[in-house]
């Protein structure tokens, strides 16, 4: 029963492996497209400056479209990163609770072993009898 019980571990620290690199994935996309936004953030706070705004909306607008393009596909890669992250969360659990119920067998099965043997060597002993019925 410790062989059952050693797999559900094994397995359960491989999800735990996939969940924390999904949820490292998302975080970088996450922080990816906060450092994008602040780019296009500053941009438009110089566009906002009326004195030198004529000079700069030639050369800000094909830049502020390629940020607008890029914080899009970003925020669609979080998207489904964020379903991966959420998979591997539930096979984290599922793997979790098998390692659970793999521990309990393995407790029951030490438990009836260790019955087994009291009751063999009680019956062992010369002296030992059966109460009467």
């Amino acid at each position: 029963m410790i062989a059952p019980l050693r797999k559900a571990r094994r397995i359960e620290a491989v999800q735990g492996q996939m969940h924390q690199r999904a949820e490292s994935a998302l975080a970088r996309l996450e922080r990816a497209q906060a450092e994008v936004e602040r780019e296009r953030r500053d941009i438009m706070a110089v566009l906002n400056n009326e004195a030198i705004a004529p000079f700069v909306i030639a050369l800000a607008a094909p830049r502020l479209r390629a940020l607008d393009v890029q914080i899009g596909r970003l925020q669609h890669e979080a998207a489904v990163q964020r379903a991966v992250a959420l998979e591997a969360a539930m096979r984290l659990k599922r793997a979790e609770r098998m390692t659970g119920k793999a521990k309990e067998n393995a407790q029951a099965a030490e438990e009836r072993a260790s019955l087994d043997e009291a009751l063999e060597a009680f019956i062992a002993r010369g002296g030992a009898s059966f109460p009467p019925a």
